[in-house]
């Protein structure tokens, strides 16, 4: 029945049951100013992105590193 539901509304049953990418993102990002600033990167160019990809990932795998060194 799910299935059918699914057609009709021309969407995913993943989509129907657990909602689009926006309303996944606003359950699992308690911050609204981080929500925010992620989905006004979204308009940005795909050069941009990368960039912004690139620092998270930098800053992320320095709090890691901090976090595992500190914890040894």
């Amino acid at each position: 029945m799910v299935k059918k539901i699914a057609e009709v509304l021309g969407m995913s049953i993943d989509t129907l049951i657990y909602g689009g990418q926006d309303e996944r993102a606003k359950g699992s990002i308690n911050d609204n100013e981080l929500l925010s600033m992620f989905a006004k990167v979204q308009s940005l160019s795909n050069r941009q992105q990368d960039t912004v990809k690139d620092f998270l990932s930098a800053f992320v795998l320095k709090a890691d590193l901090q976090k595992n060194l500190s914890t040894k």
